[in-house]
């Protein structure tokens, strides 16, 4: 890779404040835009070592306007370039500052995600590719370190490829340079030299992989070891996926053709993000039955009988709560009833979990969650997103700082109820796993 001087300011009003990253390819800064005067991330794309010449010359030619194409798109889940300045050691790309962590970092700090939370991720990541598709471009390097979990919950794809347009990838294919990474990149940019949409979604289906199982699909000591096992046949059988395994099986098959589309994609995303209830979920109605007849019998004084609900899960304690549903409440968590919901607050921060049931859902779940966020004053309110039945927000807390929230509706087998999870934005990834017990428990 070409030697990168850092420079104090850019374009005369990027002052740079200090270093983000580096790549094979870019070195990224965390810069100050004097003009606007927000912060703003600012990349510089090099020609990575190892390159002829020619393959070089190659590179550069193209490296602006498959820049500047890349920058016309717009969408949530995409980084927004604001500008692409060309410069002799490759072109600067001023883009949209969030803070957050990588994938990478995420898994290698948190360890694997659930599969719900997984599958989540995997959608935003498909809408995003779905939106460069839209504008003819591809993207070709989706990995674990190019999705940014943002502070905020908002989850960005960064870093295009080198060449995004289909003259640009058959420019570098001509002149033999194939650029990513071994562990993520699809079986025919290796050894076909061929690099279409069902290129990224192999990708995705590595991405996801890693992500759920703390480990890329193929998994070896060394480079070599990798292409060999990539060449001989499907990756490892996942261990952790539960109702990801279609969706891995699905996107990581080595023929293109035979690979799921993006809606049948979607589709397993959907599901394996809203999963059905377990079989936890359907013994409740009992248990709750039983809990109640228990508690009787010890207000009584005579506890000689009854039947004990199963043990909740370790650091969890039932709350059978007297409008008739149950669930599975972390330890200590403080109850508090008010207007027909219970609001449970952890006694070691902000943190809370609130539930009421819903006594007429509408048929449109998400469009009754739009409009009662018109309601809302939460102070630095930003909507992450709504969809189907899940609305989740930022906000900063006068007291508590930065809070991420998120409201689902759960149809259960005694009603439809609403959740209410509540936790600081830096403590999100942590507490995604008690989300996930309340949210299996409850019934």
């Amino acid at each position: 890779m070409e030697t990168v001087t850092t420079p104090t300011i850019i374009a005369g009003r990027y002052r740079i404040i200090r270093p983000l990253g580096s790549g094979g390819m870019s070195h990224v800064w965390l810069a100050h835009d004097a003009v606007r005067h927000v912060d703003v991330a600012i990349k510089q794309c090099t020609v990575p070592g190892g390159l002829h010449p020619d393959q070089q010359e190659v590179a550069r030619t193209w490296a602006v306007g498959e820049a500047q194409a890349a920058a016309r798109v717009r969408h949530p889940h995409v980084i927004r370039t604001l500008d692409v300045l060309p410069a002799p050691g490759g072109p600067w790309l001023i883009m949209e500052y969030v803070a957050g962590r990588s994938l990478q970092q995420v898994i290698q700090d948190d360890g694997p995600l659930p599969p719900a939370r997984v599958a989540e991720i995997g959608l935003a990541i498909l809408d995003g590719l779905a939106a460069a598709g839209r504008a003819g471009l591809l993207h070709l390097d989706v990995k674990p370190g190019n999705v940014l979990i943002g502070d905020d919950g908002r989850i960005v794809l960064i870093d295009f490829g080198p060449a995004v347009t289909v003259p640009g990838v058959a420019a570098l294919t001509e002149a033999r340079v194939i650029l990513g990474s071994p562990k993520y990149i699809a079986p025919e940019r290796l050894f076909d030299r061929a690099s279409t949409a069902r290129s990224d979604l192999w990708s995705l289906g590595a991405t996801l992989y890693h992500a759920v199982e703390g480990h890329p699909p193929y998994a070896r000591s060394s480079i070599a070891a990798t292409l060999r096992s990539l060449a001989a046949g499907p990756p490892d059988a996942p261990r952790r996926a539960g109702p990801l395994t279609p969706v891995l099986a699905g996107l990581l098959r080595h023929d293109p053709a035979d690979r799921l589309t993006p809606a049948e994609t979607a589709d397993l995303l959907h599901r394996a993000a809203h999963p059905p209830r377990s079989r936890i979920r359907r013994r409740v109605p009992a248990l709750a039955a039983a809990c109640a007849l228990v508690g009787t019998l010890i207000v009584g004084g005579s506890a000689q009988g009854g039947v004990a609900p199963p043990a909740a899960p370790a650091g969890y304690t039932w709350w059978p709560d007297p409008t008739g549903f149950q669930l599975a409440v972390p330890a200590g968590w403080k109850p508090a009833r008010m207007l027909g919901t219970v609001t449970f607050t952890d006694p070691h921060g902000p943190g809370t979990l609130r539930v009421s049931r819903w006594p007429h859902p509408p048929a449109d779940v998400a469009a009754a969650l739009t409009a009662e966020e018109r309601s809302i004053r939460l102070p630095g309110y930003h909507r992450t997103r709504i969809d189907d039945t899940v609305w989740e927000y930022t906000w900063t807390d006068p007291a508590a700082g930065p809070m991420r929230g998120v409201r689902r509706a759960v149809p259960t087998t005694t009603g439809t109820y609403v959740v209410e999870w509540r936790t600081p934005r830096n403590q999100w990834a942590a507490d995604l796993p008690k989300l996930a017990i309340v949210l299996e428990t409850l019934d």
